[in-house]
């Protein structure tokens, strides 16, 4: 049962989406206003909504790919684990254990058992009740009841998505056409090399705006990226749950066979160009704060030129993660300004509008 709304945020939530109108064309509609960006309270709605019925990438499927290994996450607020049962079945349970609350996995390993720290409860690798120390006298204590509460869990391409929601949406059949895409470009082929993080001062929500733009920022905020791509032929693709932005091979090494930037709603990015593919979660860490973490992925991996070839990458890369850290801190606080409340999207921003119809969607859900 979900409980993060208090009533008086009902009413708050039922007042603010109603300023939003999600059946607008782009040509007249105007973006949401800023109390989704500053408000505490919008974010406590998302966490019970967006954060709780929706998809969200959990790990790598290497991570998890043997028995016994796992990796325990948080969706939102939700303290996760997944693990690799001796069955060789995925699974995903809450990581709470149901004694006392405390979390029985941290990080990433492998492991032979589920072990609350706190009093050594411990859990067989499908979650159901392996030992309780000391309750065996206790009145009416049913070890079958205290099995891990399970989440939904499922593997597209090489990743691993969990759903908190009982009635999850059917992430492969909203995704085919993009998996059909990523396959034609080999992606699975790509290696693992590294991750990294950047925390932004500014609503997730922002950082997610300036990525869903269509490009309109790239050739004022990123020379570097903008030499590199082919902008006269850069266009987006809007699906149900999801988009692309495309652009042409432009002739360079680091863009060659041209580049696909997706985005899956609501916080997750699949960036594919030349030899490299590289993923960004958006996760909120407060109303006004974020941590996007990175993962990067190359097709040559071993010899000098190779290496110098991802070092020559990553730096471009975190080039480009910079200037979007200073552009929406800067954005995060014109929003606090009592002359702005909402603004107008350009031609190219309709991915920015799909995100903004889904959240409205996602939030809308919440009211009775």
């Amino acid at each position: 049962m979900r409980s993060l709304v208090l009533p008086m945020d009902l009413t708050f939530l039922q007042r603010e989406l109603v300023r939003f109108d999600a059946s607008v064309p782009i040509e007249a509609a105007r973006t949401p206003p800023t109390s989704w960006y500053l408000d505490p309270a919008m974010l406590a709605a998302e966490l019970a909504s967006v954060f709780h019925d929706r998809w969200h990438f959990a790990a790598r499927s290497s991570q998890v790919s043997s028995p016994g290994s796992y990796v325990a996450l948080e969706v939102g607020d939700q303290p996760i684990v997944v693990v690799r049962s001796d069955d060789g079945e995925l699974r995903a349970f809450h990581n709470v254990c149901r004694h006392h609350a405390a979390c029985v996995a941290e990080g990433e390993g492998s492991t032979e058992a589920l072990t609350c720290p706190y009093h050594g409860w411990s859990y067989r690798l499908d979650g159901t009740l392996k030992s309780a120390p000391g309750m065996g006298q206790v009145l009416g204590f049913r070890r079958d009841r205290m099995s891990l509460s399970q989440v939904n869990v499922t593997e597209w391409g090489p990743f691993v998505f969990v759903c908190l929601g009982e009635e999850p949406p059917d992430l492969h059949a909203e995704l085919a056409p993009l998996k059909r895409l990523l396959d034609e470009s080999s992606w699975q082929q790509l290696q693992y090399t590294g991750s990294g993080s950047y925390t932004l001062d500014c609503n997730w929500k922002v950082y997610i705006d300036n990525y869903l733009d269509g490009g309109y920022h790239i050739a004022h905020a990123h020379k570097g990226l903008a030499a590199e791509l082919d902008l006269s032929g850069y266009h987006t693709e809007c699906y149900e749950t999801w988009s692309t932005q495309n652009s042409p091979d432009s002739g360079g090494d680091r863009v060659s066979n041209g580049a696909v930037y997706a985005w899956l709603h609501p916080n997750f990015m699949v960036n594919r160009y030349g030899p490299i593919m590289d993923t960004n979660l958006v996760v909120p860490i407060g109303h006004d704060r974020c941590e996007v973490r990175n993962e990067y992925f190359f097709l040559e991996t071993e010899g000098a030129a190779a290496e110098e070839f991802i070092r020559d990458s990553l730096a471009s890369t975190d080039e480009v993660q910079r200037e979007d850290i200073d552009l929406c801190a800067n954005v995060q606080r014109g929003m606090r300004s009592k002359s702005y409340d909402s603004g107008v999207y350009a031609k190219s921003e309709t991915s920015m509008l799909l995100f903004h119809q889904l959240l409205s969607r996602d939030l809308s859900g919440l009211l009775p």
